[in-house]
């Protein structure tokens, strides 16, 4: 087991929580169904391990998801090559010493959840191939305590504004009760939610409530780890404040792919982009993809644009994590901007490097034609120019030798960098995307 190396964006990191037992549950599922919510979280894995450097996951997640354990085991290269990270509390050195003290639990309904034996073999896969992110349980609990009595106490967070919307009033002492939790968890916020609310006509408010207790549990959980994102509210979680109160479409890593980066790349270039790529590459593809330099270039620029985005935004929360209704708009609005400055930015520079592809092409059929055994595998050339020598050629292998070296050098200097700005990181990403779609589609005719 390897910690996670040193500091990187923090926008280029997402913390995954829809393998939490909490939010869907197999039991009564028609296998259909089940079928239907692993390709739907198998599809979110997919883009997130194209847009992102690294996807943390809670450890626990893991271990008690039977959807993430067959996903998992499937493709175990998500794990050794860092597309997912195991976040480990601190206090344990392997994610086996983990499973154990879940064993032991007092709480049967908790010890249950570890007892199977694909349990204890993904945390083995863990300790054996992953790399993982330590984080403080304390830490975590005291923000969550914290920020929920904050945004109970302020007329403006997103908490109150969404109660207000909806027409709900909150019961008086609610924020009492909560305060008065000696050791606040979900658990707990959901049962003062559930007693507060018991006289109330229909079941919404409590809904809300526990919601966002979810939505604060998986922020302080990502917050641990340095993986909020830049929408946290909008991406931790199959839940979204927006739809709850406007009904508009959500603003999630789906929707700034495909409806602002791919539609302003498609509006720039005149070409077509397939919706159903994430269908036609599989968990392997993402993982090959991920390691490409590529890939990483892109995964930078792309999550460094919404970073200054949202860094050039005035937000009411003081920590800078939720953006509201409003704010929400304005960041949607100066995103669409910033990919379009980014992309035309880009255009010249893509220009030239295709323009050099073609040369490059030209100059490796013409040297084809003009130099004898050019396309031999480096051996083989080495082999025909030594054996030219030994036979006393040796003006004639010394000419070959030079014009594939000039050859060479003439397809690097055809290679030459852009600036940071101008180099075709986004449009050169999407091209690559692109080619493997369509060798998929090949293949499977």
């Amino acid at each position: 087991m390897r910690a996670l190396p040193g500091p990187e964006l923090a926008a280029s990191r997402t913390y995954f929580a829809e393998f939490d037992r909490t939010l869907y549950s197999q039991v009564g599922w028609t296998a259909d169904e089940v079928d239907g919510l692993r390709a739907g979280l198998e599809r979110k894995l997919k883009l997130l391990g194209l847009v992102k450097g690294h996807v943390l996951v809670p450890a626990s997640h893991l271990l008690e998801s039977e959807l993430a354990r067959e996903i998992v085991f499937d493709c175990p290269e998500l794990l050794s090559k860092g597309v997912i990270v195991p976040a480990l509390r601190q206090d344990f050195a392997s994610c086996e010493e983990f499973l154990e003290s879940k064993r032991a639990d007092p709480d049967r309904h908790e010890a249950v959840l570890y007892e199977e034996p694909k349990v204890r073999e993904m945390a083995q896969l863990i300790d054996m191939t992953a790399r993982i992110e330590p984080w403080h349980v304390g830490n975590a609990s005291a923000w969550f305590r914290d920020r929920l009595l904050a945004d109970l106490d302020d007329d403006k967070s997103l908490l109150q504004t969404t109660i207000r919307r909806r027409g709900f009033a909150l019961p008086a002492d609610f924020r009492t009760r909560v305060a008065d939790i000696e050791r606040v968890s979900r658990g707990a916020v959901y049962r003062v939610a559930r007693e507060v609310t018991a006289n109330a006509k229909g079941t919404e408010l409590w809904e809300l409530l526990c919601s966002y207790a979810d939505f604060l549990y998986y922020l302080g959980g990502a917050r641990a780890v340095r993986s909020e994102g830049v929408l946290p509210q909008e991406n931790l979680l199959d839940f979204s404040v927006r739809e709850l109160t406007s009904g508009g479409t959500r603003l999630s890593e789906f929707e700034v792919f495909f409806k602002i980066f791919v539609d302003v790349v498609k509006a720039a270039t005149s070409t077509h982009f397939p919706l159903d790529l994430l269908d036609a590459l599989s968990l392997g593809d993402v993982v090959e993809l991920h390691e490409i330099p590529v890939s990483r270039e892109f995964v930078e620029k792309y999550n460094l644009i919404q970073a200054k985005t949202k860094e050039g935004l005035e937000l009411h929360d003081p920590e800078r994590l939720v953006l509201l209704m409003e704010e929400l708009d304005e960041f949607e609005l100066e995103l669409h901007r910033n990919m379009e400055a980014s992309i035309r930015r880009e255009m010249p520079g893509r220009l030239k490097q295709q323009r050099k592809e073609n040369a490059a092409s030209f100059l490796h059929s013409l040297a084809s034609l003009l130099v004898p055994y050019y396309d031999a595998p480096g051996d083989a050339r080495d082999i025909v120019v030594s054996a030219l020598r030994v036979a006393g050629w040796r003006s004639v292998a010394d000419s070959i030798e030079r014009r594939i070296r000039d050859g060479v050098d003439a397809l690097n200097a055809l290679s030459l960098d852009h600036s940071p700005a101008t180099k075709p990181i986004l449009l050169t990403f999407v091209e690559r995307l692109k080619r493997e779609y369509i060798e998929k589609l090949r293949a499977a005719e």
